[in-house]
């Protein structure tokens, strides 16, 4: 919630409307996507979290 209290704070708006604009801000984005050894990958921004497989076990786990 830090991102977007700031962002509310910034634009002068409410905390409501500073989330509904970055969720629409980032479904608005294009996904970028490479071809590697013939599987599609998303390419996340360079501050996005490592993507690792105890992050990926820990996701999977929580699906039912």
């Amino acid at each position: 919630m830090g991102m977007a209290r700031e962002h509310a704070a910034r634009h002068h708006l409410t905390l409501g409307e500073a989330i509904s604009d970055l969720v629409r801000r980032a479904a608005e984005r294009p996904l970028v996507t490479d071809l590697k050894s013939g599987l599609t990958v998303v390419r996340l921004p360079e501050h996005s979290p490592r993507v690792t497989s105890e992050r990926v076990a820990k996701v999977a786990d929580q699906w039912p």
